[in-house]
């Protein structure tokens, strides 16, 4: 069994319930990642650490486990001429607002006279996936054990208000 620090190279097809490719690395290198980097999704290291190099392995994760659920407290209605002033602003532009050392992506979704409606659900939001893995080969880490008891579940905030905190209502 695998172990946190060791890295490995997987090729693996991503994929909706209805068999849509969202992302595959088959056409091009494997993917290399060390377990317990937090690279690719909590569910999808715990399916590798299973295996063995050659194996393949089909995993269907529920929107909780993969990307998340939909979240409609993620929906905001704001002002555009206090928020955006006179820049044209058109469905689906994305927007991004600077959040201590990251950034926090928000996407419009509908935009009526002077309100603007946003959504910070990522698009994969509420969607149940399904992974086609082949562990292509192991290169042991130094290790610090089994990461199956290390690794949270999934962790998710409430609300964007609790994720964003002391942030600016005012940009809101």
């Amino acid at each position: 069994m695998l172990k946190r620090g060791d890295t490995v190279r997987v090729h693996y097809t991503g994929k909706y319930e209805d068999g849509q490719v969202f992302d595959s690395t088959a056409a091009d290198e494997p993917v290399m990642f060390t377990i317990g980097d937090e690279m690719m999704l909590e569910a999808f290291e715990r399916a590798v650490m299973s295996m063995v190099p050659g194996e393949k392995k089909t995993i269907h994760l529920k929107a909780r486990e993969a990307y998340g659920d939909y979240d409609p407290e993620l929906i905001y209605t704001v002002k555009k001429d206090e928020v955006f002033g006179d820049r044209e602003i058109a469905v689906g532009s994305e927007i991004q607002i600077p959040y201590e050392d990251s950034v926090v992506s928000l996407t419009v979704v509908a935009v009526d006279g002077n309100e603007v409606k946003l959504d910070g659900n990522s698009e994969m939001a509420g969607k149940d996936v399904v992974f086609d893995i082949e562990l292509i080969e192991v290169l042991p880490g130094a290790g610090d054990g089994d990461v199956s008891d290390d690794l949270d579940e999934f962790d998710e905030f409430d609300s964007f208000d609790e994720f964003a905190g002391g942030y600016d209502d005012n940009l809101l």
